[in-house]
C-alpha cells in the first residue's frame, strides 16, 4: 500500500505539468520547456541521490536499459509538452497517460510474454474507457489530431521509460540514484537542441517559476516517489495507477485554465477513479521475477 501511495503522490505532482506550462510565458516553446525541466530535474535528483547512503547491488542492468529509459523519458517530455500546447491540457494529458498502460501491456506481452493479469486487463480497460470519455469533451473541432498523435507518442515514450526503469530498479537499491542517472542521460540527449531554442523567457519571473516548479516538483520529487513505489510494483500496475494524473489534470484545467469538461467527461473521471480502486487490489509481483523474465 505504501508503494501505491507513493505512486499516487507522484501522479498528483505529474498532474500539474501541463497547467504549469500553460501558466508560464507563451514564448517558452514546448521543446525549451522539456529541456529545462529535464536538466533541472536531473540536477535536483542528483542532490537527492547524494544524500542517500550507498548500498551493495544485486547485479547491474544492461546499458541498453538505461538508454531506453532515458530515451523514453526524453521523447515523452518533448511530445507531451507539444501535445498540451496544441490540443489542451486535459485532452493532451488523458491521451498520453491513457495510452501508456496499453503500450506497457503490449510491450510486456510481446517482448517477454509477461501477460497482464485478468484483473489488470479489466480495470485498465475500464480506466481507458473513462479516459476516452474525457477526450470526447467539448466540440469536435477542439480535438486536434496532430496533438492527439503527439500525446500517443508521449504515451509510448512513457511506457518504454516505465518498463526499462523497472528492470533497472530490480538491480539497484536506490530509486533516487536510478532516476538521477536516467534524467542525466535524458538531459544529455536533449542538449544538442539547446542552441536552436529561444531562452529569453528565462529572464522573466514567470519563466523561472515555471522552470523550477516543473524541474523540482514534477521531476525530482515526483520521480523519487515514483521510483520508490515502482520497486515493489508491476510496471503495468504503476502506469495504471498514474491514470490519476489525467483526472487531476482535467480538474486543474477546468478550475484554473477554464477548460470546462462536459457531463460525459465528468462521468469518465468517475470511471477512472473507480478503476484505480479496483487496480489497487491487484497483487504486486516480485521484482526479481520480472527482472529474470525481462533479461
Amino acid at each position: 500500500m505504501r508503494s501505491r501511495l507513493l505512486v499516487v503522490f507522484a501522479a498528483l505532482c505529474f498532474s500539474t505539468t501541463g497547467t504549469a506550462q500553460e501558466l508560464g510565458p507563451d514564448t517558452a516553446s514546448p521543446l525549451a520547456v522539456a529541456v529545462m525541466r529535464t536538466i533541472i530535474g536531473a540536477v535536483v535528483l542528483m542532490m537527492i541521490a547524494r544524500s542517500t547512503p550507498r548500498a551493495s547491488t544485486g547485479g547491474s542492468a544492461k546499458q541498453l536499459h538505461w538508454w531506453l529509459a532515458a530515451g523514453g523519458m526524453a521523447g515523452y517530455a518533448v511530445a507531451f509538452f507539444a501535445a498540451v500546447r496544441i490540443t489542451g491540457v486535459a485532452i493532451g494529458t488523458v491521451v498520453a497517460l491513457g495510452s501508456a498502460p496499453l503500450f506497457t501491456g503490449a510491450i510486456s506481452a510481446i517482448g517477454w510474454h509477461a501477460v497482464p493479469t485478468r484483473r489488470w486487463l479489466l480495470t485498465t480497460t475500464c480506466a481507458v474507457a473513462g479516459v476516452a470519455a474525457i477526450v470526447t469533451q467539448g466540440k469536435a473541432g477542439e480535438v486536434d489530431l496532430v496533438g492527439v498523435g503527439l500525446a500517443a507518442v508521449a504515451g509510448l515514450g512513457y511506457a518504454v521509460f516505465a518498463l526499462s526503469s523497472k528492470i533497472i530498479l530490480s538491480t539497484q537499491p536506490s530509486g533516487a540514484r536510478v532516476m538521477a542517472r536516467v534524467f542525466l542521460i535524458a538531459a544529455v540527449l536533449l542538449v544538442p537542441a539547446m542552441p536552436f531554442i529561444d531562452w529569453s523567457w528565462l529572464g522573466t519571473a514567470s519563466g523561472v517559476t515555471m522552470a523550477l516548479w516543473l524541474g523540482v516538483v514534477t521531476v525530482a520529487l515526483a520521480y523519487w516517489a515514483y521510483a520508490t513505489g515502482l520497486q515493489r510494483l508491476r510496471p503495468t500496475d504503476t502506469t495504471a495507477l498514474t491514470l490519476i494524473e489525467p483526472v487531476m489534470a482535467t480538474i486543474l484545467a477546468a478550475t484554473i485554465l477554464g477548460e470546462r469538461p462536459t457531463v460525459i467527461a465528468w462521468i469518465g473521471i468517475v470511471v477512472v477513479i473507480a478503476s484505480l480502486v479496483g487496480n489497487a487490489r491487484t497483487e504486486a509481483t516480485s521484482p526479481s521475477a520480472i527482472h529474470r523474465n525481462c533479461l
